[in-house]
C-alpha cells in the first residue's frame, strides 16, 4: 500500500484547495510510472501484482451511481455527529455501508494480467482484500469482502502474457 503525500503533489488530485492541496495530474502519473517501471524491471516482477487505484475525493471518477453492496457486519455507524446525513439511527441502506462508493479506476499491472482485458464486474475496494484472502487461502474478515469478486478473472496464471517486462508486446507504464 503506497500512499503518496498530497502535499508534495505526487497523488492523483488535480487541483489545489485547503482540503487537498494536490498538484498536477502529470506529476502523479510520473510518480506512479516510476514505481511501476521499477517493479517491471526488478527481480520481483516474476511473481508480483501492482494494483493501482485511488480514492474519489478530487480524483477522477465517472457518473455511475454507487451500487448496492453487502453490509460488512450489520453494525450501523456509531461515530455519527448531529448534522450527519444518517445521524439518529436511520435504517436507510445508505446509512449502513450497503452501497459502494463512486466508480474509480482500478488497474492491475502484473506478468499474469490478461492482455486487453476489461472487467465489467461490480466491485469495491474490498475486492483487493478478497484477492489477497483468495491468494493466501485465509478467511474473510467480513461479509462485505466475502461477497466480493476475488479479482482472479483479470489474471491468466497458466500462460502469463507479460512475464518479460520488455519486448514481446509488453509496454512500460506511461
Amino acid at each position: 500500500m503506497i500512499e503518496p503525500g498530497y502535499i508534495d503533489g505526487t497523488d492523483e488530485h488535480p487541483f489545489d484547495n485547503a482540503l487537498a492541496p494536490g498538484g498536477s495530474v502529470q506529476a502523479g502519473a510520473r510518480y506512479v510510472s516510476g514505481l511501476i517501471n521499477t517493479l517491471m524491471t526488478s527481480q520481483s516482477w516474476k511473481d508480483s501484482a501492482f494494483i493501482l487505484t485511488f480514492d474519489e475525493f478530487g480524483g477522477f471518477y465517472d457518473n455511475v451511481p454507487p451500487q448496492p453492496a453487502v453490509s460488512p457486519d450489520g453494525i450501523s455507524p456509531i461515530d455519527l455527529q448531529p448534522g450527519d446525513g444518517c445521524y439518529g439511527g436511520s435504517t436507510s441502506p445508505t446509512c449502513n455501508f450497503m452501497y459502494t462508493g463512486y466508480r474509480v479506476p482500478l488497474i492491475v499491472v502484473s506478468p499474469f494480467t490478461k492482455r486487453h482485458y476489461v472487467s465489467h464486474t461490480v466491485a469495491d475496494f474490498t475486492a483487493i482484500l478478497k484477492f489477497i484472502e483468495t491468494r493466501f487461502n485465509v478467511s474473510n474478515l467480513t461479509a462485505r469482502d466475502a461477497a466480493q469478486m476475488d479479482m482472479t478473472e483479470v489474471f491468466d496464471f497458466t500462460n502469463p502474457p507479460w512475464m518479460t517486462s520488455t519486448g514481446s508486446g509488453c509496454h512500460r507504464a506511461l
